[in-house]
């Protein structure tokens, strides 16, 4: 009779579900919009007001009929993995939170000169975040002690007891930079070679490590268990069944992540890919982001603005198999066009577009692939757009692999609520449905 909250901070919106593990689903979901507040760089977030947006949510999810209060067994947390927050002593919030795809972070990474420690590391992790704010906002780095990740933050205001320690989970510490990921230890000597030496660490713990408990004094009741989250591709996969080595999970959201997971991680990564500890099983992960939500929304504003999904994805169909993929410059952030028909419509345009974005997906699961040693045979795909027949078409038509499609839109805040499940009980069910496309010619089939 067990239910589970799963919180997902989403980079648009934020969501909070209701998992009723005998039902096997989810019963009852709210969102709102996680706000941006534009400033020059390209966002920033206020935590304190997004906490409390998390509560409101949480507060109309109680009132749904379908939750039931006394049921409740744990409640997790996830996010987009890079954004952290400052805390004072006090734990009062000090410094605003750098959206994690604005442009704070290559304006910091590029402070540090030419070649150096820190060369090969993603401008979005958080410590280029800390260094900006260190380098433009001193005074509210100075008033800090230390600073955890988004979705923590939110996760120890649930527990309404400010004198709880403040932790990281291991998930999102891959998305510092100071996470040492074959050791799954922190770097304690990063901070000062930042020009960060007055924060401490936070304490890092396990993702689906029950942190505490509800006080009671949140809107939660007293005594829900509340469990360390992760990052939210990874809660992802791990909801979906994404869970043993060699397994390839995709994630089409704003940013379009895949992931591959491995016992232990090759010898040398290639530039463009990055590691971290994956939510469960000692796993480790391989993953590369292609912003392909951002391609496709920039497109869809100029083609379709004001246009319903249902009427832009009956034009497409109509000319999906009269234009070739474009192609994507993922590194450059550039796209070409096929060459159109003369009588080009706006959905020549996009078809071209979302070809060339699963042929960039199929070369990022071949680059995977190779660098893990192994045949990718099958691929678990999930996302909005995935739930649309003609995206499953143009992905499929563009790999030779089985894909899985997940039928549950909102397969990020499952997972998390199964994470939850998984810390406080040691089991985690699959509650999700796949559909398996094959190449042309094969019999798609439910699982």
């Amino acid at each position: 009779m067990s239910q589970f909250i799963g919180v997902d901070i989403g980079t648009t919106r934020t969501k909070v579900g209701c998992y009723d593990a005998d039902a096997g689903r989810l019963v009852a979901l709210r969102h709102a919009p996680t706000v941006v507040d534009p400033d020059p760089w390209g966002g920033r977030r206020d935590a304190t007001r997004l906490a409390a947006s998390v509560g409101g949510l949480l507060a109309d999810l109680l009132a749904d009929p379908a939750v039931r209060t006394a049921d409740l067994a744990g409640v997790g947390v996830g996010s987009v993995g890079e954004e952290v927050v400052l805390l004072a002593a006090d734990s009062t919030v000090t410094a605003p939170v750098l959206a994690w795809f604005a442009g704070h972070g290559q304006q910091a990474k590029a402070t540090l000169g030419g070649d150096n420690a820190w060369t090969d590391t993603d401008e979005t992790f958080s410590v280029f975040k800390l260094r900006w704010l260190a380098e433009q906002l001193p005074d509210r780095l100075a008033a800090a002690r230390t600073f955890t990740s988004l979705a923590d933050f939110v996760a120890r205001d649930l527990l309404a007891d400010h004198a709880a320690p403040v932790f990281l989970n291991v998930s999102h510490a891959s998305r510092t930079g100071l996470l040492d990921v074959r050791a799954g230890l922190l770097r304690t000597g990063a901070l000062p070679d930042l020009g960060l030496g007055t924060l401490s660490l936070p304490d890092l713990v396990d993702s689906a490590t029950v942190v505490g408990r509800t006080s009671g004094a949140g809107v939660l009741p007293a005594g829900v268990p509340v469990v360390a989250g992760g990052h939210d591709h990874m809660c992802g996969a791990f909801g979906t069944g994404v869970r043993a080595a060699g397994d390839v999970y995709v994630s089409a959201g704003t940013s379009e992540a895949q992931v591959l997971l491995v016992d232990a991680l090759p010898d040398v990564v290639e530039p463009g890919l990055d590691t971290g500890v994956f939510v469960a099983g000692g796993l480790r992960f391989v993953h590369r982001a292609t912003p392909s939500g951002r391609y496709y929304r920039a497109w869809h504003d100029l083609l379709y603005p004001g246009v319903d999904d249902a009427t832009m994805w009956a034009e497409l169909t109509r000319v999906v198999d009269q234009v070739g993929p474009a192609t994507i410059e993922a590194e450059r952030r550039r796209t070409r066009l096929a060459a159109l028909p003369m009588d080009v419509t706006r959905a020549h345009a996009m078809v071209s577009l979302l070809k060339g974005l699963a042929v960039e997906a199929e070369a990022t699961t071949a680059r995977l692939g190779r660098l893990g040693g192994i045949e990718i045979t099958d691929v678990t795909v999930a996302g909005v757009a995935a739930g649309w027949p003609t995206w499953r078409r143009l992905r499929q038509d563009a790999t030779r692999r089985r894909l899985r499609f997940v039928d549950e839109p909102e397969a990020t805040v499952l997972g998390v609520a199964v994470l939850a499940q998984y810390g406080v009980t040691g089991r985690a069910d699959v509650p999700v449905h796949l559909t398996t496309t094959r190449p042309r010619g094969g019999d798609d089939e439910p699982d």
